[in-house]
């Protein structure tokens, strides 16, 4: 399996999209699909403390905070993203590495994001454990990894570690976490039963076009036995 990259990789060329053949990590781009996935993680839960993993310019930790999330951090290893953010972000934001340990005590928060991060991970136990060790025990943890079919798999150097989904399955469990499945139907629900009926068809339709899906999703939470 390739080496991970070395932190120095994301850097402006990273960011603007030049070093990895893709958008570039603006506003534009990147604050809608935060906006969403805050929307969809508070939504009938309302979070408390939160950590975002692999953070980059913190719009994700942005989001949180506007969905009312009182107590809302980032850490990312990259010292040019954190640098990067707004100011009232950037005080929400330290860099670290999740692999070699998060510069968070054991039990914090009851909610941790990392999106988009495991797959540049050459061994993702280390993150996995450390999110463990972080997470509260009644909380829940979500990520979003890059499905092995999709076209950005491979194009991304940095994508080190595209794997299966019976993969991830494993590696959750020897971290500690159950875990369920997420789909993108989940994050815009309808209201009444016609809405509920499209939004499982939605579901379906997502599981079975396996050839086009931008990633896979999961909540994790603590195994009680772990």
């Amino acid at each position: 399996m390739p080496e991970a990259a070395p932190r120095d990789f994301y850097d402006q060329a990273y960011f603007a999209g030049r070093s990895r053949d893709s958008l570039p990590h603006t506003r534009e781009v990147v604050y809608p699909l935060s906006e969403r996935t805050a929307r969809f993680l508070c939504r009938g839960r309302r979070p408390t403390s939160a950590l975002d993993v692999a953070c980059a310019t913190g719009f994700l930790v942005e989001a949180l905070q506007a969905q009312g999330v009182p107590a809302v951090y980032g850490v990312d290893i990259s010292r040019y993203a954190v640098m990067q953010a707004d100011a009232p972000r950037r005080g929400r934001l330290v860099v670290g590495d999740a692999q070699t340990g998060l510069p968070f005590r054991s039990a914090w928060c009851d909610l941790i994001t990392a999106c988009d991060v495991f797959e540049h991970l050459a061994d993702p136990e280390p993150a996995l454990r450390e999110i463990h060790r972080v997470l509260g025990d009644r909380g829940r943890a979500y990520l979003k990894i890059c499905h092995p079919r999709h076209p950005n798999a491979r194009r991304d150097p940095s994508h080190v570690n595209v794997q299966s989904l019976a993969y991830w399955r494993a590696a959750f469990r020897r971290a500690g976490f159950a875990w369920t499945r997420v789909y993108e139907a989940e994050f815009a629900p309808e209201g009444g039963m016609r809405g509920w009926i499209a939004g499982r068809l939605r579901r379906w339709r997502e599981w079975a076009v396996v050839g086009t899906p931008a990633d896979y999703k999961f909540l994790l939470r603590k195994r009680r036995h772990a």
